[in-house]
């Protein structure tokens, strides 16, 4: 069996800013922005990157280093749905997180529910929509806080977990039903692709059929064999918004054995601790960068390569 192994073009140490404010910008309400780049050498592009329902953008630290040493800007905000801000904004969860370390809030009975009902409230949809076209329409200063701004234009692209994956389809594109709006699109044709890791499909948070026919650009999505959906639907869901959507840079992996977090790239918990899942989440993502926000036709090469394995993770492969 092929086992291809994408290393990327070389690496940088890395520059973080934790807590970024940019005056005016009302993103900086929880904790600010944690971004990170190349030491020393210009951002290939910018990857702003979605947390998952109860995360912060303190999660996915090592993910979004690796993308920063290969050279990529990664800008981490940090929404409303984090677990703190929501224990401050809903008493009863606040409550029952008292003697709890809230990041375990998923394993909680008492807490679980009342928090996942929230994945349901579009006013929390609608605001993480808020702080990302934010942080487009105030790039200019925030690149000129940290890496510079370049000569032209930043190639950007979306991605995110969960949560955070819902939000990169709707800038990709994804047509959803708005409660009281009807049919509403937020795609931004700033972005250039958009990555997906452990995304939804049809019948939650206003996805249906028809939902995906304008995901017209590059898309990776990434789940995993033991990967479901909040309301109990198993891996296949997952695939949806690979398997509705048009041709044309789109790639599916599913992960043998990779559950929610896909082996720990949240974060290590007792129950998800996959090196060789985190591990393929991480040359997936990067060559996906690498080929369509960079234009590095070695890493399409890569991706084209692909049957039934990355490195040492056993996967299921599409592309169309």
């Amino acid at each position: 069996m092929s086992e291809p192994v994408y290393a990327g073009s070389g690496t940088h140490s890395i520059v973080e800013a934790d807590g970024l404010n940019i005056e005016g910008a009302s993103f900086q309400v929880y904790r600010g922005l944690l971004c990170r780049w190349p030491e020393g050498a210009a951002p290939k592009a910018c990857v702003i990157f979605g947390h998952g329902l109860g995360e912060s953008g303190h999660s996915y630290a090592e993910l979004c280093r690796h993308w920063a040493a290969h050279g990529y800007l990664v800008i981490c905000p940090t929404f409303s749905d984090w677990i703190e801000a929501i224990a401050q904004a809903h008493p009863d969860i606040g409550e029952a997180l008292v003697g709890f370390d809230p990041k375990d809030w998923s394993s909680l009975p008492d807490v679980a529910p009342n928090v996942l009902a929230l994945l349901h409230q579009p006013s929390y949809w609608l605001d993480r929509i808020r702080i990302i076209r934010e942080i487009l329409d105030r790039m200019d200063d925030i690149l000129a806080a940290t890496c510079g701004v370049p000569e032209g234009p930043m190639p950007l692209v979306i991605a995110g977990h969960s949560f955070g994956a819902y939000l990169s389809q709707l800038f990709a594109g994804v047509e959803i039903d708005v409660p009281d709006k009807g049919p509403t699109s937020f795609k931004d044709e700033r972005f250039r692709a958009a990555i997906l890791l452990s995304a939804q499909g049809r019948d939650q948070q206003g996805l249906r059929e028809g939902s995906w026919d304008p995901m017209t650009g590059p898309v990776l999505n990434v789940t995993g064999t033991l990967d479901g959906g909040a309301k109990g639907q198993d891996w296949h869901w997952k695939c949806e918004p690979y398997d509705l959507a048009p041709p044309g840079g789109k790639y599916l992996a599913v992960l043998e054995g990779a559950a929610h977090n896909l082996g720990g790239v949240a974060r290590i918990t007792k129950k998800e601790n996959d090196p060789a899942q985190r591990e393929a989440v991480h040359q997936l993502t990067l060559a996906f960068l690498d080929a369509y926000a960079a234009d590095d036709p070695a890493a399409l090469e890569w991706l084209s390569s692909i049957t039934d394995r990355v490195g040492r993770c056993p996967v299921l492969f599409k592309r169309k």
